[in-house]
């Protein structure tokens, strides 16, 4: 069974090498990138996480990070940052992170993430979806209705997937964060209500923001108006 491949893109040695043995000993194969510039040149070969330092010497982990959202399928980011702030925080999901971790951290507390963000399982909705007159394209992340297109995060298309995989349903957040995160613990900021919200101003270039409901205290579903 081939071990679960990690990019540590963390320019202090010290703790670039702490990472790399402790991931390795828990059975990862791990490699260090020192810098942005060979991040940005590692970033397409294949890992299944990346673990970002956001502070780095030549390129910053915010660049990085943009980078990696015009991808298709980027892996999940762990963000590694000093900032603690709420807008901090919010701030690192609207731009692509998966999760985060303020310094300093203890290993065993990465170790829990990591496992985590491994634990996603984009397979447990359908590849490709349709709705109505709503249909995702897989291949592209575009959400067409009728003649129109709009291009989706990734995070934004999973979330809809998700959704579309069972219109009429509430989805929980419990069951979003799991699906689309490979979270199982409620992260201490609402992070999943700005996606929502990003995702809502797109479905309103196409009409069909309405579409996209909260229910209070249950979750979220997509549902054509009555």
């Amino acid at each position: 069974m081939q071990r679960p491949r990690i990019l540590i893109v963390e320019d202090a040695p010290d703790v670039a090498r702490l990472l790399e043995q402790g991931l390795t000993e828990e059975g990862f194969e791990a490699k260090i990138a020192p810098n942005g510039r060979v991040a940005l040149r590692e970033a397409e070969n294949g890992w299944d996480i990346i673990i970002l330092d956001l502070t780095l010497p030549d390129v910053s982990g915010e660049t990085i990070m943009s980078f990696l959202a015009q991808r298709l399928d980027h892996p999940p980011v762990l963000v590694l940052t000093a900032r603690g702030q709420l807008e901090d925080k919010l701030s690192l999901f609207r731009q692509g992170c998966d999760d985060y971790l303020t310094k300093p951290f203890a290993f065993e507390e990465l170790l829990h993430r990591v496992k985590a963000l491994l634990r996603r399982s984009p397979k447990s909705v359908p590849e490709q979806c349709r709705y109505e007159d709503m249909e995702l394209e897989p291949t592209t992340h575009l959400l067409s209705v009728g003649e129109r297109k709009i291009a989706l995060t990734p995070k934004e298309f999973n979330i809809c997937r998700l959704l579309m995989s069972s219109p009429g349903r509430v989805v929980s957040r419990k069951e979003l964060l799991q699906g689309v995160w490979g979270l199982t613990h409620e992260p201490p900021t609402n992070f999943i209500e700005v996606h929502l919200a990003n995702l809502r101003k797109k479905l309103g270039q196409v009409e069909r923001d309405g579409w996209l409901q909260t229910v209070r205290a249950a979750g979220f579903l997509l549902e054509k108006p009555a």
